[in-house]
């Protein structure tokens, strides 16, 4: 079995602006319109009951892996104690429920999860202490709970059904 790559490192930062326009200047790098993660199925240990939560996010265009770039939110898995590398982060883990009990069984906790209407897991994250303080996110192929920063919908990929940060593509 192929080990699958490293889409994106994910870090968490104070300002979202700011750290934009910092890592920018430093990297040359090129990122998103900012985006909001929002969904009302977000569960971490600060409150193991689905509830609200709403990350703003920017993503570079270069990579893989690619950078992004979150705001602080909230006081669990993405609040104010939480910064700097928060994790790594795999696409496509195609059944996202067996990969939990696999990691459960070697002794992995979860800590954060988003799910979809239907109980689904659309992403998770492992408890960070598991790897010397970084998490592993592991994202499902099914669309996620992206929107633009105003809360409006984004242009979603009529195949996947995915929101993209960067608008169609061009043709």
């Amino acid at each position: 079995m192929t080990a699958p790559l490293i889409e994106h490192i994910g870090i968490l930062v104070p300002d979202l602006e700011e750290a934009i326009e910092r890592w920018s200047t430093v990297t040359g790098y090129t990122f998103s319109p900012i985006g909001r993660y929002r969904t009302e199925r977000y569960a971490d240990h600060s409150d193991p009951e689905p509830h609200f939560h709403d990350a703003r996010i920017s993503f570079s265009l270069e990579g893989p892996p690619r950078i992004e770039l979150m705001e602080v939110t909230g006081s669990g898995t993405h609040g104010p104690d939480q910064l700097g590398i928060h994790h790594l982060g795999i696409q496509n883990v195609a059944d996202p429920e067996a990969h939990r009990e696999l990691l459960a069984s070697r002794g992995v906790a979860i800590d954060g999860c988003s799910f979809d209407e239907q109980g689904r897991i659309l992403l998770m994250f492992t408890d960070k202490n598991f790897l010397d303080g970084i998490r592993m996110e592991f994202i499902s192929p099914l669309p996620g709970p992206l929107v633009a920063d105003d809360g409006s919908p984004l242009w979603r990929d009529p195949v996947t059904g995915k929101a993209s940060l960067w608008g169609p593509p061009a043709s």
